[in-house]
């Protein structure tokens, strides 16, 4: 007799959810979303930077002053290195980005990827470190939480107690990661993660995956999980499903922002214009297998 593999489908579900602010109770906003449509062994996807913002973690880059040397390092490499090189990789959103944004600001973010990660953060064009600057409001960016397991463990243990049922927590964050073809228990991350088989490269990691696709798949990068542990290879599917789904609020990146809210410059996005589109942070995945 031969066994035929099972079919695995996944059943996502969102739902709107108001804009989480500092001091927000996320199981609180979950349970309030989601209590009724959880059913055992579901996987509840948590967007990184939402979380980051709920728990404070946040930091205003507008007191961070630009000097020459950070100037002109910024200007080599984000404006000429990377310029050039998302000239030639036909990368528009970046270059777009890397061209139009207020090089003071830029050095800014670079001079904090810098704190935040190392070089070999600092070096990817954006997105560095973890370091995240849509869906924010004014000079502020969300910082990567440096106690993520912690707080995954205390959100799981909590929902877990009020919903009375198994359930599995996965933090997600759009920045890439690569996955080798063919090889299930490895990924290439470009930020920070506590999940088994990623390995944070930082730029090198961008630079791989980015130059030799034929040989990777890109996945957004899970930054935490706990429940019961369904392979590497389920759980970048889960978290691509969750991120596509998700969307991207005011936009991929500030440059989205700025246009989408008909904003001139950064420090004029209030708190306020936060609240003019929906938001998902919480995504719902399940797995069936028939």
């Amino acid at each position: 007799m031969v066994l035929r593999p099972r079919k695995i489908i996944y059943e996502a579900l969102k739902k709107p959810m108001k804009y989480w602010y500092p001091g927000t109770d996320v199981v609180r906003e979950i349970l309030n979303t989601y209590r009724h449509r959880i059913r055992p062994g579901d996987i509840i996807v948590l967007s990184d930077k939402a979380l980051s913002v709920a728990y404070g973690s946040i930091y205003d880059e507008k007191v961070l002053h630009p000097d020459p040397f950070s100037k002109f390092m910024t200007y080599l490499i984000s404006r000429i290195l990377w310029g050039k090189l998302m000239h030639y990789m036909f990368i528009e959103d970046t270059l777009n980005i890397l061209v139009n944004t207020p090089l003071d600001i830029l050095t800014s973010h670079k001079k904090l990827t810098l704190k935040v990660g190392g070089l070999k953060h600092f070096l990817k064009p954006l997105s560095e470190a973890g370091v995240d600057t849509t869906n924010l409001p004014y000079t502020y960016v969300s910082l990567p939480l440096k106690n993520i397991n912690k707080i995954v463990n205390e959100l799981h243990y909590e929902l877990e107690k009020k919903l009375s049922m198994p359930i599995n927590i996965l933090v997600v964050d759009s920045d890439k990661s690569f996955k080798p073809r063919g090889i299930n228990n490895i990924a290439l991350a470009t930020r920070p993660t506590k999940v088994k088989g990623l390995i944070d490269l930082g730029a090198l990691a961008y630079v791989i995956g980015r130059k030799f696709r034929k040989f990777f798949i890109e996945y957004p990068t899970p930054v935490a999980f706990k429940g019961v542990w369904l392979g590497l290879k389920t759980i970048l599917k889960v978290a691509k499903i969750a991120d596509n789904m998700r969307g991207h609020g005011l936009g991929r990146n500030i440059i989205e922002m700025l246009k989408n809210l008909g904003k001139e410059r950064f420090d004029e996005i209030t708190w306020n214009d936060l609240r003019k589109v929906k938001h998902y942070p919480v995504v719902i995945v399940r797995i069936i297998k028939r």
